[in-house]
């Protein structure tokens, strides 16, 4: 199936959402060690749960999907909590985004397993900016608890450190059997990988 048909029908279909509302239990923890509230890239942001809550924080959000309906539902979600959130539809792996001068203080690919896009991270933010990233690794497989079961999509133990250093310093890593959730598709254990990463100022 066609990855921009499928999220298409996943998000068009959804009730109300079909991650839910909540941000990620991950950047909530970590706001903290983020810079201050300044541009965001939420690439593969989906319905915005991250981005609207980032928005209401004072952050300018920029969010990047392939699929219309998901950034539909994230312009409504944004406009009922009365914050401002900017949006473009396109496949990220396919942009000049960043060659074309945009720098922010925050990357987010939370649930979005893309090399290409981790790896261009390091040029798409300013001096001191973070980047953030959350997915399910190899072990994921054969769970049901959510999460691409493809190894080819799925982190590889110590892929993400690979891919950052030595360009950015990193703040936060764990690979592990994760209990809760957030997010009402990803219930019961699973395991996931998580880096917080910075660029040096």
């Amino acid at each position: 199936m066609d990855e921009r048909f499928k999220w298409e029908q996943r998000y068009a279909q959804a009730e109300d959402t079909f991650y839910g509302r909540q941000p990620s239990t991950f950047l909530s923890s970590v706001l903290p060690l983020l810079p201050p509230p300044g541009r965001c890239l939420d690439a593969g942001g989906g319905e915005g749960r991250n981005a609207v809550h980032l928005a209401s924080l004072g952050w300018e959000v920029l969010l990047v999907d392939l699929a219309l309906a998901g950034v539909a539902t994230a312009g409504r979600r944004a406009q009922a909590r009365g914050v401002r959130l900017h949006r473009v539809v396109a496949d990220l792996e396919e942009s000049p985004l960043g060659r074309a001068g945009e720098r922010f203080d925050l990357v987010l690919a939370v649930n979005f397993h893309s090399r290409a896009v981790v790896a261009a991270a390091r040029h798409w933010l300013r001096p001191g900016g973070a980047l953030l990233v959350e997915g399910f690794a190899q072990e994921q497989l054969g769970r049901s608890s959510g999460g691409p079961q493809d190894p080819a999509i799925l982190w590889h133990p110590n892929e993400l450190l690979h891919l950052v250093t030595p360009h950015l310093r990193v703040v936060w890593y764990e690979d592990r059997l994760l209990e809760g959730d957030d997010n009402p598709r990803h219930r019961g254990p699973k395991w996931v990988v998580r880096l917080l990463a910075r660029r040096p100022a």
